[in-house]
């Protein structure tokens, strides 16, 4: 089963994810790291426990488990439907722009 990350927006938020799971050696290289970012972070827990999506979260961040290959593009509809801004990206995009 796979996972994605799914984080408030504000740079503190994915910080304090990439402290915690950390970054791939090869980032940028190789591998990128990809979650959701997210303008109602709460309100995007409740939606899709309530559709029935494992949802593992603290305050700061989500672990979405995504159990189908269909499971992204549903959530991501999910979100849509509910008028949750949704952005699929890499979390750590910012850690060379400084």
């Amino acid at each position: 089963m796979n996972k994605i990350a799914l984080l408030p927006e504000g740079l503190h938020y994915r910080t304090a994810y990439l402290d915690e799971v950390g970054i791939p050696d090869k980032y940028m290289e190789d591998y990128s790291v990809l979650g959701l970012v997210v303008d109602r972070f709460h309100e995007s827990i409740a939606i899709l426990d309530e559709a029935g999506f494992k949802v593992e979260h603290s305050d700061a961040w989500a672990m979405i488990s995504l159990d189908r290959y269909t499971a992204l593009s549903a959530v991501l509809r999910l979100l849509a439907d509910k008028r949750i801004h949704c952005n699929y990206q890499d979390i750590a995009d910012t850690l060379y722009q400084s």
